[in-house]
């Protein structure tokens, strides 16, 4: 009996550290390394869309707002470091992809690609369907997806050598001595860069709170077929399925259904504010898992709930985030956006051609997706993933 009252008292301090710098400083990293190398291209592909700014923020106060909360409600009810994020991946998809469609139309592929979230929680046949992907083939096709975003970081050479010469030896020393704020320190120089240009001049930036604005969707077959589909594949394939990997590496298990579920129905729910996507972070998440964080593992789920707070913070003064990037000369951003995506790409490409077996059927499918080809109203994202699977699968049975 006294042994066990011993027991009993030990964890009954931490339950009250709530400040305890290590999981508000990881949290804090998290979010500012996920939040630097992706909203560039989040608001790339609002624009492209035909979101006005205050459109803009609405996306990215809904995105903060609800990556924050969920990141704090699963962290909290599973006493698990479940940090949620939005696709980077799905956001470079979407800027090549919904030129063609209204505003409305963009808003309803969304909401359809979370119900297809929703679904894989309520059908588990599909998310086996999904995990039969070779990854491979899933990788080769998100690299194409991303290459010319990266090309595109190096044509700054040309019209501003003296902005791109600043930003690119920023990114390398930063690369080399402090690699998880090299995004961080590129934004902060990128910025300046922009105020010595007088990028900035007249431009009117306050800390105004964003505000949600609704845009009633619209459900297009062809918008369903060419962005809720693949935004939904790229989300699970870059996104899911490596967060859960992540968690389990850790020790970690979290119930798959009630993610989808709940990530679903958020993300129908958000949709028409601007909520894109909702998903595992990958990367990121593994700053709030580590032993740095906590050296109690039953601890660090409360990096995860600073890093949410930190998320919703973000969000709420979207605005001004927005009128920041909104002002900076296309060169930063095309440099900003290209840079950040680079270390994806030298995943997805390694990923993508490392196994013998796969790489014809991944060659082409990154060709076909890279070609930009639509053919009976179907773009080349989804061409490229079957043109792969096909290959895969008469040349399996050519060798079987």
């Amino acid at each position: 009996m006294n042994d066990h009252t011993q027991l009993e008292p030990t964890p009954s301090p931490q339950p009250t550290s709530w400040f305890n710098i290590g999981h508000i400083s990881a949290g804090f990293s998290a979010v500012l390394i996920g939040y630097t190398s992706s909203v560039v291209i989040i608001i790339q592909a609002a624009t492209a869309a035909g979101a006005s700014a205050l459109q803009i923020a609405s996306w990215l106060l809904v995105l903060g707002v609800t990556v924050g909360v969920s990141s704090i409600a699963y962290s909290w009810y599973y006493k698990m470091p479940v940090l949620m994020s939005w696709s980077t991946p799905g956001a470079a998809m979407l800027i090549a992809a919904v030129a063609q469609y209204t505003l409305p139309q963009v808003i309803g592929a969304f909401v359809i690609s979370g119900f297809l979230l929703l679904l894989t929680g309520l059908i588990t046949p599909l998310s086996r369907l999904l995990e039969n992907i070779p990854t491979p083939l899933a990788t080769s096709m998100l690299g194409a997806i991303l290459i010319p975003f990266c090309l595109k970081a190096f044509t700054p050479v040309t019209t501003s050598p003296v902005i791109f010469a600043i930003m690119i030896v920023t990114f390398f020393i930063a690369k080399r001595y402090l690699p998880r704020y090299a995004m961080m320190l590129l934004l902060v120089v990128g910025i300046a860069a922009a105020i010595f240009s007088g990028a900035f001049s007249g431009q009117d930036i306050s800390l105004n709170i964003a505000e949600p604005i609704w845009v009633t969707p619209e459900f297009d077959w062809m918008a369903m077929v060419n962005l809720s589909i693949p935004l939904y594949i790229i989300t699970m394939l870059s996104q899911n399925l490596p967060g859960f990997a992540m968690l389990r590496s850790y020790q970690y298990e979290l119930p798959a259904k009630s993610l989808f579920i709940g990530t679903g129905l958020l993300n129908m729910l958000t949709a028409p504010f601007g909520g894109f996507s909702l998903n595992l972070a990958a990367i990121s998440a593994a700053m709030c898992m580590n032993d740095d964080v906590d050296t109690d593992k039953n601890q660090r789920y409360k990096a995860s709930m600073w890093a949410g707070v930190i998320f919703i913070l973000a969000g709420l003064w979207a605005t001004a985030v927005v009128a920041i990037f909104l002002a900076l000369p296309k060169e930063v951003s095309q440099i900003l956006a290209g840079l950040a995506l680079l270390g994806t790409l030298l995943m997805c490409l390694q990923t993508a051609f490392d196994n013998a077996e796969y790489r014809e059927s991944s060659l082409y499918t990154f060709l076909v997706t890279l070609s930009g080809i639509t053919l009976f109203g179907i773009g080349s994202t989804l061409w490229g993933l079957m043109a792969g699977l096909v290959h895969q699968k008469l040349m399996h049975k050519k060798k079987g």
